[in-house]
């Protein structure tokens, strides 16, 4: 499983903290910021072993919207102690 707080290495080489979690249908979605510039980030969704990012634009619409209401309690965390 993943948690929030853990930094994943993607395909680019750099590495992600994963900032937020949501399930939607029995899947898992995660948005990862970049460890080093968290103005960039990446939206998956995790399959149990990697990450596939996600390009339907109407998922990633329902996705912004979940992880907004999570990130509003969780990333100041996040940034402060992973960033």
């Amino acid at each position: 499983m993943i948690e929030r707080g853990e930094i994943w290495t993607l395909d680019d080489e750099k590495k992600y903290v994963v900032a937020s979690i949501v399930e939607i249908e029995q899947k898992v979605y995660v948005y990862l910021v970049k460890k080093d510039d968290y103005n960039k980030y990446v939206i998956g969704e995790f399959d149990g072993e990697g990450i596939n990012e996600i390009e339907d634009p109407e998922l990633l619409e329902t996705l912004l919207v979940r992880f907004n209401e999570d990130l509003k309690t969780n990333l100041p965390n996040i940034l402060a102690e992973y960033l």
